[in-house]
């Protein structure tokens, strides 16, 4: 058996596409509107009911699913630099399923800090200083934003010589503290992955927790991405290719009507 069932839990609606991996053709695809507020299999099963209808009961090898339903993390960004900070959480970000509310840089103020707690964010990326570099500012930040007043995720990506240091100062008061690689090793290099992926996984979480989308684990295999990434990957792919078929090269892609980017 060769049928792949691709589920998108979005927003609005439940969007489902069934193809066949070995014939690479798609079989049939359907949409429910998402059921969040009663149980999340309601809408998916509408759409289920609607595909059968349409290819007739179809068993599946995989179920694989990726979710946007809980809308962009809305993420605040704080570094040394304010144009070096703003370039790497725009390119972290970006397709890991947040949307920046705004950059700060140099030593966090009092005024910053009623500010960053005034946007409510769901999410903060702390940066500041090269590996080996500025410890100051960063620490300083982490003081700070360990008095905002809200338990809010921390992603820390600045200098390595004093992260267990800056995680031990926000676990104070933050429940969820997650360290990642630098995102900014060295001057003027940029080192993204690491972050994106680690922001992926608390939007994955927030999404699986807030809108019960863990009612939808015994069906779903696996909930690979947010929507914002899988829609980066397949873009991804299609230019590169795979072993097996060459890819397009250099491409643009317009993604239309997402609600969080």
């Amino acid at each position: 058996m060769n049928n792949i069932l691709l589920i998108d839990f979005g927003s609005t609606y439940t969007k489902i596409t069934a193809v066949d991996i070995e014939r690479e053709v798609v079989l049939g695809t359907a949409r429910g509107i998402t059921t969040v507020e009663t149980d999340i299999m309601d809408g998916l099963n509408q759409a289920l009911t609607d595909l059968f209808e349409k290819t007739g009961k179809l068993e599946f090898a995989k179920v694989l699913g990726c979710s946007s339903a809980a809308g962009g993390l809305k993420m605040v960004a704080v570094g040394l630099v304010p144009e070096l900070t703003a370039e790497a959480a725009k390119r972290a970000a970006l397709g890991a399923g947040a949307k920046i509310l705004g950059v700060f840089g140099n030593e966090l103020s009092e005024y910053e800090i009623e500010e960053i707690a005034a946007m409510k964010p769901d999410i903060i990326l702390l940066a500041g200083g090269t590996d080996g570099g500025n410890k100051e500012v960063i620490l300083h930040n982490a003081k700070m934003l360990k008095d905002l007043g809200q338990d809010v995720p921390i992603v820390v990506a600045g200098n390595k010589s004093v992260t267990p240091t800056v995680v031990k100062i926000l676990s104070e008061t933050m429940t969820e503290v997650r360290h990642t690689e630098n995102v900014m090793p060295k001057l003027n290099e940029l080192n993204i992955l690491p972050a994106r992926e680690t922001i992926r996984e608390v939007f994955l979480k927030r999404i699986i927790e807030a809108k019960g989308l863990n009612r939808a684990n015994k069906f779903v295999d696996k909930m690979v991405m947010p929507t914002p990434a899988a829609v980066l990957t397949a873009a991804e792919l299609l230019s590169a290719g795979s072993p097996n078929e060459a890819g397009l090269d250099d491409l643009m892609v317009v993604d239309i009507w997402r609600c969080n980017n």
